[in-house]
């Protein structure tokens, strides 16, 4: 299916235009059980470039993919397209929905010859990470099983347009609508499942799971190896298969990925961004980011902040 401007501008008008918004989060919304840090929508026509321009979190090299330091959840409105991770390629059909989990290399696109309008929020929270944890999202791949899409896709458009409204302030309004629409990717009963679309090797999903639901707070590498239940020397081994890096590399790119959002989406001071972080120390934290970005914390807020953000209210 094609996309026609003319129905999308009647299908769309409580949207407006489109747009992406990078959400603040201050020290409330950050305590709350599930915080959004990202809405918005856009239109890809069909033979358009895609991934669209944008030096932000959204966007990405397709070359090179992405790993978020958070959820992100998506629906496709109209046209096709497909999804890649490391567990192989997924094809989304239109009005279907799709979940990438913190930590997770992924990239997708539309297929040329439809084009696609898809929308999205990302969160983050204790209550998703609980739920990952649990096995209660119901998954196919990455493709919740949706009980009610159109449900759904309206409460998801009116989290979004709430967010359009909101977004130079955060609202725990959006909070509250985000736990609502989460509860759609929930199994019902809530009974224990495996999930799939991830590594092969159990230990290292494990691993994984542990190190973004808690290196916010002082994990190192020889509490992720009790979790996995294999010796220091096997996890390593495994999980350097799996993951083409370390078991500290993949603690440290959570820390960073957490430390970029809070400097870039909030005015929480560098030194309080240290400990969210999950680092001990600011000159941890100058390490991390020189090693990766050949930067301070302090310079890489400055060149990442839009025009216009030094006057927001200061957290």
């Amino acid at each position: 299916m094609s996309l026609d401007d003319s129905e999308l501008s009647t299908r769309h008008s409580e949207l407006g235009t489109p747009f992406r918004h990078s959400l603040p989060v201050s020290d409330a919304i950050f305590g709350l059980p599930v915080y959004v840090t990202s809405a918005g929508w856009e239109r890809v026509l069909p033979g358009a470039n895609y991934p669209l321009a944008d030096t932000g979190l959204n966007g990405f090299k397709w070359e090179d993919g992405r790993i978020l330091p958070e959820f992100c959840l998506a629906w496709v409105e109209e046209g096709k397209g497909y999804l890649e991770t490391k567990a192989g390629r997924q094809e989304i059909p239109p009005r279907r929905a799709f979940l990438f989990r913190p930590g997770e290399w992924h990239r997708h696109r539309p297929l040329a010859a439809t084009g696609w309008v898809i929308l999205w929020i990302h969160f983050n929270g204790e209550l998703p990470h609980q739920w990952l944890q649990d096995g209660s999202f119901e998954l196919s791949g990455h493709l919740p099983e949706l009980v009610s899409p159109e449900l759904f896709r309206s409460q998801l458009t009116r989290l979004i347009h709430a967010a359009h409204h909101t977004a130079a302030t955060n609202s725990p309004l959006l909070s509250w609508q985000a736990a609502g629409l989460l509860t759609h990717l929930v199994k019902q009963g809530g009974e224990r499942r495996g999930t799939t679309g991830r590594s092969s090797d159990e230990s290292v999903n494990r691993a994984v799971e542990f190190i973004w639901n808690h290196s916010h707070a002082f994990v190192d590498v020889a509490e992720v190896v009790a979790q996995a239940g294999l010796s220091r020397r096997s996890l390593e081994r495994r999980f350097s298969n799996a993951m083409q890096r370390s078991v500290l590399a993949e603690i440290q790119l959570c820390r960073l990925g957490r430390a970029k959002r809070l400097l870039t989406e909030t005015r929480v001071p560098v030194k309080q961004v240290v400990h969210r972080a999950g680092l001990r120390s600011h000159q941890q934290l100058c390490l991390l980011f020189q090693a990766h970005e050949g930067m301070s914390p302090t310079a890489y807020r400055e060149q990442a902040t839009p025009p216009g953000a030094e006057h927001a209210e200061s957290w």
